[in-house]
C-alpha cells in the first residue's frame, strides 16, 4: 500500500502540476482586469499538489505491512457510475442524473450500517444538486443541462 500511495501522489503531483500551467492559457474576458478564469483552477491545482505531498509525507513515516488491493469492488462500481454519470448527463439533466451519482458515492463510501444511514443520505443527494442548480444554474447562470426536466426548469 505504501509504493501504491507514494506511486499515486506523485501522478497527483504531476497532473495538477500539468492542470496549474494550462490554466495560464485561459483567456481574459472583456472587462475582467484583476483575477482571470485561471485562479480558482490554480488554486484547486495547489491544493491538490498540497494533498500529494502530505501523502507522500505520511507514507514515508508509516510502515509498510498493509496489503494493498488495487481493484476493489467499490472502486469499480465507483467508476461505472462517473462514466455513467457522464454519459447520462445531457439525458437525464444536472439535477436527476446528480441526486443517484450522489446517493450512490455516499453509499460507496459508508461506514455504518445503511439502515442507519440511508434517510440522510436521500436528504443530501436531493438536496445538494438541488442547491448546486440554483445557485449555478439560476444566480450565476451557469448553462447547466436540463435533460427530461427542460419543461420544467428552462
Amino acid at each position: 500500500m505504501k509504493k501504491l500511495n507514494i506511486v499515486f501522489s506523485v501522478v497527483l503531483i504531476a497532473v495538477a502540476a500539468f492542470f496549474f500551467f494550462y490554466a495560464d492559457t485561459f483567456k481574459m474576458l472583456p472587462g475582467q482586469t484583476e483575477i482571470g478564469p485561471g485562479a480558482f483552477p490554480k488554486a484547486v491545482c495547489v491544493g491538490l499538489a498540497v494533498c500529494g505531498i502530505l501523502l507522500i509525507i505520511q507514507e514515508l513515516r508509516k510502515d509498510g505491512s498493509e496489503k494493498a488491493e488495487l481493484f476493489s469492488k467499490k472502486l469499480l462500481i465507483g467508476i461505472a457510475a462517473a462514466v455513467a454519470y457522464f454519459v447520462l448527463l445531457k439525458i437525464l439533466g444536472f439535477v436527476l442524473d446528480s441526486i443517484w451519482v450522489v446517493f450512490v458515492m455516499m453509499a460507496l463510501l459508508l461506514n455504518e450500517p445503511f439502515k442507519k444511514a440511508w434517510p440522510l443520505m436521500l436528504a443530501v443527494s436531493i438536496l445538494a444538486p438541488v442547491v448546486l442548480y440554483a445557485i449555478f444554474g439560476m444566480f450565476l447562470k451557469v448553462p447547466l443541462p436540463n435533460g427530461i426536466l427542460s419543461g420544467l426548469l428552462g
